[in-house]
């Protein structure tokens, strides 16, 4: 068996702010992580810190970044178990799409659609929630019961297949990982 990390988060960003007045949800954000360390994240997000625009497919990292600059940012970690297989997929899936990045946008209208429970599924096109939920389910770590252009960041934190592991702030996060970095190495 091997662990795949969902990570939710909420930081103080004016997007998480819009989303948050949109959904009321505890978290407006998700990411995919292959390790426990969370220095890989696999997202869709703005590709420079200072702008929203352009967004897309990028990678993540609690140590830099947004997330890296945040001490009091909320957030919680899930970890879904697979099989080898799976775990094997999913990294396919990723290492397709980092390699082709530039092909893939962050589905402005995706938001709002999906709030208002409205199917809007464009190629190529994608939110945070909406990937994480994709290349979960296309990789088979967990049963696809719903169109991933409809899952919102919480709805990651209901899956069955899916065990909160953490939940605080990011720097506890990051420091956690720090330190189980340093057992490793003694």
């Amino acid at each position: 068996m091997r662990s795949i990390y969902i990570l939710l988060t909420k930081s103080t960003t004016i997007c998480s702010k819009v989303v948050y007045m949109a959904t009321r949800s505890e978290f407006t954000h998700a990411a995919i992580s292959l390790n426990g360390n969370f220095d890989e994240l696999y997202t869709f997000s703005r590709k420079y810190k200072r702008i929203i625009l352009p967004a897309g497919f990028v990678t993540e990292s609690i140590f830099e970044g947004i997330m890296g600059d945040s001490d009091n940012m909320d957030c919680a970690v899930y970890e879904v178990r697979t099989s080898k297989s799976c775990y094997r997929k999913l990294e396919r899936i990723l290492s397709h799409m980092e390699n082709n990045k530039d092909k893939y946008r962050y589905s402005i209208m995706g938001l709002p659609m999906c709030h208002f429970n409205k199917k809007y599924d464009r190629k190529g096109k994608m939110f945070c929630s909406q990937f994480v939920y994709y290349a979960l389910s296309k990789s088979g770590a967990v049963r696809k019961d719903a169109e991933p252009c409809l899952v919102k960041p919480m709805d990651l934190s209901r899956l069955p297949e899916a065990k909160e592991i953490f939940r605080g702030n990011i720097k506890d996060l990051r420091s956690g990982c720090l330190n189980q970095s340093i057992a490793a190495v003694q």
